[in-house]
């Protein structure tokens, strides 16, 4: 019976994922309900390092990136740096996903980064773990290329320290516009 029961197994291992799957019609969209979409950016406000307020206004009708990392995150630097390399200046926001306390104080990790980088990094730090949950940020360092419409255009989640990559990215997120009825677009500024 057990040479039965192992047999049996056998074949119905073999067999699984051999099940055609039925024919779904694609949506074509309404409307109402166009099938293309695209998720916008969440309107945010914070503290930063120097205790500034900063809030995501400042970036209207500009494209932006949305850091995500946290103070402990001693790998998340070099990509910070090569974004900071490519990303112009007011075109960057740092946020903390960290909830805890001892990690609170954005001013000591602006400083950290700083000494670890050995140079200035002028961007706002914010510490942000509500907007981190809310744009699902899982592992870091996360970021968020913002199109000038204010939708999520790309995210890069990992280390990334290829300048040319990023500056391939940045510029399709600088120029991509995106319309419900057509979907994602670059418009090429001349």
């Amino acid at each position: 019976m057990r040479r039965w029961t192992v047999v049996m197994l056998s074949i119905l291992l073999s067999l699984a994922g051999c099940v055609e799957p039925e024919d779904v019609a694609e949506d074509p969209g309404t409307d109402e309900y166009p099938q293309h979409s695209a998720t916008v950016f969440p309107v945010w406000n914070g503290t930063d390092h120097t205790n500034t307020t900063i809030e995501s206004t400042i970036f209207s009708n500009q494209s932006y990136l949305a850091y995500f990392s946290a103070p402990w995150c001693a790998h998340c630097e070099s990509t910070l740096d090569a974004y900071d390399t490519i990303i112009p200046n007011g075109s960057i926001a740092i946020f903390s996903m960290e909830a805890r306390s001892e990690y609170a104080n954005m001013s000591e990790w602006h400083n950290q980064t700083e000494t670890n980088l050995n140079r200035t990094v002028d961007r706002p730090f914010i510490l942000h773990p509500e907007l981190a949950k809310e744009v699902s940020v899982q592992s870091i360092p996360h970021a968020i290329f913002v199109n000038a419409q204010g939708y999520a255009f790309h995210v890069e989640i990992g280390k990334e320290t290829n300048l040319t990559y990023i500056q391939e990215v940045w510029d399709t997120a600088k120029t991509s516009v995106f319309d419900p009825q057509t979907g994602w677009n670059t418009q090429i500024d001349g």
